[in-house]
């Protein structure tokens, strides 16, 4: 395998680490006490994998487009203590721009920084509003690969954690073992055992949410893939799964960062086995412009007709051996929220004897909804939408944030569709009536 630029980040953000150190500091001298890391995908959930690891209670992250996600986001009594990093490698990420944007109308640009390309929009956004800075994301590495540059180093820098252990810590990886684990994993489910559960130990329990996007949105493609499992409330492993467990993994935080190099090497390994392209991500477009389309068709966002999926009983007598059930909620991300829809997965593992997963969107449209419309055709898909509690304008954008959310589920819908899969859409009045959604 030839050298890639994101094997090169570690030495790289060590390069850099002091720079990012002394902004820190900057920023604290300025009494800039929290941080909002506003992103998707690879450009978030490395900020959330260290929030929760080291319980660095003044870093936060927002991957949600759901008006009660956003506006919980940012209290009129944090604004002013919060320092913004907006993060977006290619600088349009849509949902990215949207926090931007309603953050800026609320807070003073001396507040924002953004990682992005050189030249990208929002890097232009960056220099015309005079943000704090702007620090470059390295050309040619995808996001989900992206966890040891600045878009994981400069958060772990504001909240006061020892980057530099993390990143010196990645010299220790065992290649050739990172990459036969790949091949492993890509040979079981070649045989049949596509399913993954993964399960760190619990000081880094975080990591499986991390290690979900990078597998699944790298290795779903062309009809194969591996389907990883996380937080399965059933605890059973199922006859086509296969278990990267504890003991696949250290247990020291610091070692983070080596864990995240080497699952890195390991699903290059993984997708080179399978024969798909670990660097793209070809149905995550097609949602984003299908979501688009429902945006700025004439009829306008709010005026859209039902799509024509299936029930919810149709689809569980859609079941085959070998299936796997995922829960698709667009809903607020709340931990109350999370529980009853762990609830409702668990009775519908139960029901149909088979693997689940649980996707809150539209965060998991950068991260497993590329494995459900590009990976194999063994997916039913339970969408589940609900009315907001309240809605508000996008500043520059012409939307609502419940226009957009609504446009995200409806696109991933028509993807979902237009790939064949078989679908269904509940819409709830409210997240109350979650649990009415048990088989």
């Amino acid at each position: 395998m030839n050298l890639l630029p994101w094997m090169r980040a570690p030495k790289e953000s060590l390069e850099q680490w002091d720079e990012y150190v002394a902004l820190a500091a900057a920023i604290r001298a300025d009494r800039f006490t929290r941080t909002l890391v506003c992103g998707m995908g690879g450009s978030s959930l490395v900020a959330d994998v260290l929030a929760e690891t080291f319980g660095a209670r003044d870093l936060h992250v927002l991957d949600s487009t759901n008006p009660e996600a956003v506006r919980a986001a940012g209290s009129p009594a944090d604004l002013a203590r919060t320092l913004f990093v907006i993060s977006s490698k290619s600088g349009n990420t849509v949902e990215t721009l949207a926090f931007c944007h309603y953050f800026l109308a609320h807070a003073r640009p001396e507040q924002f920084i953004a990682i992005t390309e050189v030249g990208s929009p929002l890097d232009q956004i960056a220099s015309q509003r005079g943000f704090r800075a702007a620090i470059p994301h390295p050309p040619g590495v995808g996001g989900r690969y992206s966890a040891l540059t600045a878009i994981g180093m400069v958060p772990a820098a504001l909240a006061g954690l020892d980057g530099r252990t993390l990143l010196e810590r990645t010299r220790r990886v065992d290649i050739p073992a990172a990459r036969a684990m790949g091949v492993a994993i890509a040979e079981r489910a070649q045989q049949g055992r596509d399913k993954l559960c993964v399960n760190p130990p619990e000081a880094i329990a975080s990591l499986a949410y991390w290690i979900e996007q990078l597998i699944a949105e790298s290795s779903g493609k062309d009809g194969r893939g591996v389907v990883p499992v996380v937080q399965d409330p059933s605890g059973g492993a199922l006859p086509d799964s296969q278990t990267a467990g504890p003991e696949a993994f250290g247990a020291d935080p610091l070692d983070l960062g080596l864990e995240f190099l080497r699952w890195e090497y390991a699903t290059a390994a993984l997708c080179e086995r399978l024969g798909v392209n670990a660097f793209d991500q070809p149905d995550v477009e097609q949602a984003k412009r299908l979501a688009r389309a429902e945006l700025t068709g004439q009829g306008g966002p709010k005026d859209a007709g039902p799509l024509q999926t299936l029930t919810a009983a149709q689809l569980r007598a859609a079941y085959r051996p070998g299936d796997y059930c995922a829960i698709l909620a667009y809903v607020p991300p709340t931990p109350a929220v999370f529980k009853t829809l762990q609830q409702v997965r668990a009775a519908w593992g139960r029901t149909l004897g088979c693997a689940t997963t649980l996707g809150i969107g539209p965060r998991y449209l950068h991260s497993t909804g590329q494995l459900h419309k590009g990976g194999p055709s063994s997916g039913l898909f339970l969408v589940v939408t609900a009315d907001p509690v309240e809605d508000f304008e996008i500043p520059e954008m012409g939307w609502t944030f419940g226009q957009l959310h609504r446009a995200q589920a409806r696109g991933d819908i028509r993807a979902l569709l237009a790939r064949n899969r078989r679908v269904a859409h509940v819409h709830l009045a409210s997240t109350a009536e979650i649990s009415r959604l048990n088989p």
